[in-house]
């Protein structure tokens, strides 16, 4: 776990507590903006009193993040990382706060693909792979895979088939918002980059042919 907030740790998927003039707010960071500042999503409190994932973004310069969880890439780590900020995942978008589960509140258990693991060392055993992570803003743009190999066809098949897959349980629906709410972020950097390369049209994302 990482809360010394370097420029270095901060990576896409990370969860942060922000403080600034606005005041404390919780969410997702979605870009680099340049050296010192990020793109984070914001955690809103709804009316069913939960927290959900919005589509409101802001500019945040890194000292005005009070607390980050570095995940670094690996997704698998969310539930811990939101804990760490305190926050009970119910499924890939949605919290609630621990300081609000009190007294007779009442709030779904979630499905169980989002409890945290018990093992801390999932987070120790990645802390050295942190200073080989390549920052967003000098990744190179998405390419589709070339060539007709076997391998090369049923990775695109699989992509394809994502977009018409069907969950059929909560769990599994949990699952795909995850990954979509992932594909966007991704899908934002890239178009980044390759604006800042004028490197043309980015290919289809969701159906490779």
């Amino acid at each position: 776990m990482d809360l010394s907030g370097t420029a270095t740790s901060f990576t896409v998927g990370d969860p942060v507590h922000v403080s600034d003039i606005e005041g404390e707010y919780y969410g997702v960071i979605i870009e680099h903006v340049d050296s010192a500042t990020l793109c984070v999503q914001m955690m809103k409190k709804q009316r069913d009193r939960m927290y959900h994932i919005t589509s409101d973004a802001y500019h945040v310069p890194h000292d005005a993040i009070a607390q980050h969880v570095a995940m670094a890439g690996d997704h698998n780590k969310a539930p811990r990382a939101f804990a760490s900020l305190g926050f009970r995942m119910i499924d890939g978008t949605t919290f609630v706060k621990d300081e609000d589960e009190v007294g007779d509140a009442e709030f779904p258990l979630g499905d169980e693909a989002f409890d945290p693991a018990s093992d801390d060392e999932a987070y120790d055993s990645s802390d050295s792979i942190h200073d080989f992570i390549v920052p967003d803003d000098e990744c190179e743009p998405f390419t589709l895979a070339e060539g007709n190999s076997e391998f090369v066809q049923e990775t695109h098949a699989a992509v394809r088939g994502f977009e018409s897959w069907a969950p059929a349980s909560s769990r599994e629906d949990g699952v795909r918002r995850f990954i979509q709410s992932m594909e966007a972020r991704a899908v934002v950097i890239d178009d980044n980059n390759r604006c800042a390369r004028n490197g043309g049209a980015a290919p289809s994302y969701s159906n490779p042919q």
